[in-house]
């Protein structure tokens, strides 16, 4: 059990070295974000897909998603500690280009920190 413990978080922190490096990439960031796991929080998210929501619509969906995804989980929604300017710009950007579940996820988003500008 020890060893899946070390050889986990070993992974965890490769990737947070990769994300590091590429942090637009979509892919890792996902890889990033299921290797986290149970360990997931508003960090995670933030370590996870910031530059990706910063590049790209896509990837605003994907940080909201995964914001989501942990408030469903542990009730740990959006705090405004995890968020900076750029990235709540980002997000306000990329919000009308969205639809369906990811135009909801980004709305919930911007609404619970109070940040929604309609």
């Amino acid at each position: 059990m020890q060893g899946d413990l070390e050889r986990r978080e070993k992974e965890v922190r490769v990737l947070r070295r990769s994300l590091k490096k590429d942090p637009t990439n979509l892919e890792l960031a996902n890889r990033y974000w299921r290797a986290v796991g149970s360990s997931q929080c508003g960090g995670s998210v933030h370590d996870a897909y910031r530059g990706a929501a910063l590049a790209s619509s896509v990837g605003a969906a994907a940080f909201a998603r995964a914001y989501w995804e942990m408030f469903s989980c542990s009730g740990e929604g959006p705090r405004m500690a995890h968020f900076d300017e750029p990235l709540i710009q980002a997000l306000e950007a990329y919000f009308p280009q969205l639809t369906g579940e990811d135009h909801f996820n980004v709305e919930w988003v911007l609404q619970t920190l109070g940040v929604l500008n309609k």
